[in-house]
């Protein structure tokens, strides 16, 4: 019913002498409410899908070891920023998953980036002596190819992202069809997204937040279009069922060119042993 018309929802059906503890129990469930001045016991409010990227445990950064160093020396990862999969496989909660793992990969990256630090030592972290490198420059100064094209719009390229990723039809109800046609117009986005002038101080922070979305609408699409079975979040209209020959995470990587390779899914008894080899 979302695609073709507005849906709305009432929580009329809590006893009166409920929703205080309701409103204690979750207290942040009704900020928004308060703040549109509704009351969701009495009062209609519009219900959707928002999308979340790869906030929900279901992508992010992978992690080496359980320090969650990442694959870059010296880049630790936590929160939202790293993968949960190894505590949660590819779907998770809004909740107890989410929030206990911000606490604890927040602890063990801080250990990990510390301990890091200090197997440096002191001369190796003193000025000039180490060198940085980054993998992409779209809309920087010194970007790989920049100049050709002329500057980035930030507002405008993200407009044309969230054309591609908001759409239920394209990113919900996925197929090799319409993943297909959105990559060939990120693709394009990218091509000219990497040739464009440098952007003004004025805006490079919004064209680097907007060449981010990009990337991640890329990376996203290429490991959908390579997962062809539904798993977890992530659900294929024309392949519906589990595959048990996929059970392997995917890594994707690259920015002009975008890779994907696939690694064995580590073998665990139950979740919570899985918790405690990562804490190990």
């Amino acid at each position: 019913m979302l695609t073709t018309e507005p849906v709305y929802a009432r929580l009329d059906r809590a006893e009166p002498e409920l929703w205080a503890a309701m409103r204690q129990a979750q207290p942040n469930f009704f900020l928004p409410f308060d703040r549109a001045g509704i009351d969701p016991f009495t009062q209609r409010f519009p219900v959707t899908l928002r999308l979340e990227g790869t906030v929900r445990g279901t992508g992010g950064l992978r992690l080496v070891d359980g320090t969650c160093a990442t694959a870059v020396p010296g880049l630790f990862a936590a929160g939202d920023a790293a993968t949960r999969e190894p505590i949660c496989g590819g779907f998770t909660g809004g909740g107890s998953h989410n929030a206990a793992w911000a606490m604890s990969s927040g602890h063990w990256a801080g250990l990990g980036a510390a301990d890091h630090a200090r197997a440096l030592g002191t001369r190796a972290l003193g000025h000039g002596t180490r060198t940085l490198r980054r993998a992409g420059g779209a809309g920087l100064q010194d970007g790989p190819r920049g100049g050709h094209c002329g500057a980035i719009d930030a507002g405008g390229l993200t407009r044309a992202v969230q054309a591609e990723v908001f759409p239920y039809d394209l990113n919900y109800f996925r197929t090799e069809e319409g993943l297909t046609g959105s990559l060939g117009r990120l693709d394009r986005l990218w091509a000219a997204a990497a040739a464009a002038m440098p952007a003004s101080a004025d805006t490079v922070l919004r064209v680097r937040e907007a060449a981010a979305m990009l990337a991640t609408a890329r990376w996203m699409y290429r490991s959908a279009l390579a997962r062809t079975e539904s798993r977890g979040m992530h659900r294929r209209i024309d392949h519906a069922a589990l595959d048990p020959a996929q059970r392997h995470l995917l890594t994707v990587g690259g920015l002009d060119e975008v890779h994907v390779s696939t690694r064995p899914a580590p073998v665990r008894a139950d979740r919570a042993e899985a918790g405690r080899e990562l804490a190990a």
